[in-house]
């Protein structure tokens, strides 16, 4: 199967609006690439008509979660009830404004892990240029969610 046919819908829990991975475009043992969602109408458009940058950390978030996603499909090996969520963000740049609207794509690599979490180096690029860079921590469980303490 190609990777830019898979539904997103089936590795990943997120659903539109919230849902910001358009397109997974490519996938490597490390990362990959996806075309991110932006529509003017969108929910994370400003009135201003730029997008909030807090919709470019979570584009990055989303991104390896798709790319992981794909891999783990593609492979046989993605639980049935794994799941993951942002814990922290890092170092993280916005070198310019991003248009709602406007063509979005994502590169991430995944650098570190730390017992469960995944340290991801993030590439937000739109209309060909870099807008923004940086960190984000990802939590992933696999089959059984933490359990909130009592």
């Amino acid at each position: 199967m190609d990777v830019t046919q898979i539904d997103l819908t089936r590795i990943m829990p997120h659903r539109r609006p919230m849902l910001l991975v358009e397109k997974i475009e490519s996938i490597s043992p490390t990362g990959g690439r996806v075309r991110a969602a932006n529509p003017e109408d969108g929910l994370f458009a400003g009135k201003d008509g730029f997008l909030l940058p807090p919709a470019l950390i979570e584009m990055v978030a989303q991104a390896y979660a798709a790319c992981d996603g794909a891999k783990r499909f593609l492979e046989g090996t993605l639980p049935k009830d794994g799941g993951g969520f942002l814990v922290n963000v890092r170092d993280f740049h916005f070198l310019t404004p991003v248009r709602a609207g406007q063509e979005i794509r994502v590169d991430v690599t995944v650098k570190d892990r730390f017992l469960d979490t995944r340290i991801v180096e993030g590439t937000v690029w739109a209309g060909g240029k870099k807008a923004a860079e940086g960190q984000v921590y990802v939590f992933v469980w696999e089959n059984t969610p933490p359990q909130e303490n009592k």
